[in-house]
């Protein structure tokens, strides 16, 4: 439901590990650039060690890692299978979600609260379904003036019965603050639309967009952008709005290099040219992640 402020819904075409393929989100990237997140970094002394005399301008990045895509939007992305994404779940019948244990999902907080997940399948109502114990929405979602309506937006879900692990349910690491790098390529999957106001998809879909600096998508002339952007957030896309996430995509997990680095938020539209995605940055939340579920995160 990615409050339309849009869900991730687009991917790559790879058939099954059996065929030799690759997952997408350990497909090498050679052009990603070495300049961190600005907003990894909780001091201006940081900052300063990330300036360079490297052309790092936002059109400079978008010619760099947009070569490989084609002209293929997001909104028609591509169908994957479940064995090369085995962590994402459904959440309910509009949301998607992470495997991070056996007894633990995460998703998104605005999502709000529903009774179930289901897990092993690329058919949206086909995986088996398991039932939530409790919902975890994190505390600073519900808190007045907050900095961004959608800042913290995370929610952990503990589940009735743990998850018994094969080829189609797996989970996936939680990222670091160190693995957010400007125009590292993520892996978005879910079932949301395949086109803005469009029909969801009934079969999983995937795609790959590159992670913007906050500088250039605080400018995003849209609303809930405008520089109110925060650290518990990063942005991906594409400038000329070529993929992106859409409604229904809403908390899906993305990935790079098998470590979990965003859940779905919100954006505009879907694929705007413009606009970007927007993420919550699941680092920023780990100490959280270990206080609720008790697990030990490497």
């Amino acid at each position: 439901m990615r409050s339309d402020v849009k869900k991730f819904n687009r991917w790559s075409t790879y058939r099954s590990k059996r065929d030799g393929t690759v997952k997408l989100d350990m497909q090498p990237y050679d052009e990603a650039t070495d300049l961190a997140d600005i907003d990894s970094f909780d001091y201006n002394k940081d900052r300063d060690l990330l300036l360079s005399d490297r052309d790092n301008s936002p059109q400079r990045l978008y010619e760099e890692i947009s070569g490989y895509s084609g002209e293929d939007k997001i909104v028609g992305g591509f169908e994957v299978d479940i064995n090369l994404y085995p962590y994402h779940v459904a959440y309910g019948s509009n949301c998607g979600g992470a495997i991070i244990d056996r007894k633990w999902v995460l998703t998104a907080g605005h999502c709000g609260k529903k009774p179930y997940i289901r897990v092993g399948s690329k058919y949206i109502n086909q995986g088996r379904k398991v039932q939530v114990r409790r919902n975890f929405i994190h505390p600073n979602w519900s808190a007045k003036n907050k900095d961004h309506p959608f800042d913290y937006d995370f929610q952990l879900l503990e589940l009735a019965e743990p998850l018994k692990f094969n080829e189609n349910v797996q989970p996936v690491k939680v990222a670091h603050i160190e693995d957010m790098v400007i125009g590292k390529i993520v892996t978005v999957t879910g079932w949301g639309n395949t086109e803005e106001n469009g029909p969801y998809s009934h079969v999983l879909r995937a795609v790959r967009v590159p992670i913007i600096s906050k500088e250039n998508c605080q400018h995003v002339p849209y609303p809930y952008f405008r520089g109110g952007l925060t650290s518990r957030m990063f942005c991906a896309g594409f400038a000329e709005g070529k993929k992106d996430a859409c409604q229904g995509d809403s908390g899906g997990p993305a990935v790079a290099y098998d470590r979990l680095l965003g859940m779905v938020s919100f954006g505009y539209g879907c694929a705007t040219p413009g606009s970007y995605g927007v993420y919550s940055k699941v680092a920023k939340v780990r100490p959280w992640i270990q206080e609720i579920t008790g697990l030990s995160l490497d």
